[in-house]
C-alpha cells in the first residue's frame, strides 16, 4: 500500500465546522487523518459488528467508533468516562477480547494517553502533537 505524506493540510480540519457534523471531533480527525496518510484504506464511521463471541458464548453486538474494513482494524475513542467507570471498563474489555475472537485488530485511543487529540479545539499548537499521537498509536498496522 503506498503511504501518502501528510502534511499541514489536516490543519483545514481545524478550520471546518466540525461541529455541524454528527460525528465526534476526534473521530472527524483521525479519519481524516488516515484518509490523507494510507489512501486506499475504506474507512467506516460508526460501524456495527455483530454475531460476536466471546468464549464460545453469543455476545451482543457493538459499534465501532472507526473502522478499516478491509484490515479488520478497530479504532475506538475512549473518552474520560470509560476510565472513571468499572462498569464501562468492564464492557470495554469484554468488547475488546470478543473483537480479537471475531479476528479485529483493536486499536484504543484513550484520552489520558492522548490528551490532544481528545482537545475541543484544534489549532496550529496542537496540531503536530495529535498528528504525533496518532502515528504512535497506529504504528505499523497498515503496513
Amino acid at each position: 500500500m503506498k503511504k501518502k505524506a501528510v502534511n499541514v493540510v489536516v490543519n483545514d480540519f481545524a478550520r471546518k465546522n466540525m461541529w455541524d457534523n454528527s460525528y465526534r471531533p476526534e473521530q472527524i480527525f483521525v479519519r481524516d487523518y488516515i484518509s490523507q496518510k494510507y489512501p486506499d484504506v475504506k474507512i467506516k464511521l460508526e460501524h456495527t459488528v455483530s454475531n460476536l463471541t466471546l468464549d464460545g458464548k453469543p455476545y451482543r453486538k457493538c459499534i465501532l467508533d472507526i473502522a478499516i474494513l478491509d484490515k479488520k482494524i478497530a479504532i475506538r475513542l475512549n473518552g474520560g468516562y470509560h476510565h472513571v467507570s468499572s462498569r464501562q471498563q468492564t464492557k470495554d474489555e469484554f468488547q475488546k477480547d470478543s473483537l480479537e475472537e471475531a479476528g479485529w485488530i483493536v486499536l484504543d485511543f484513550d484520552s489520558y494517553k492522548m490528551p490532544n487529540l481528545f482537545k475541543s479545539k484544534y489549532n496550529d499548537k496542537t496540531l503536530k502533537l495529535v498528528t504525533d499521537e496518532i502515528e504512535k498509536m497506529i504504528g505499523d498496522v497498515f503496513g
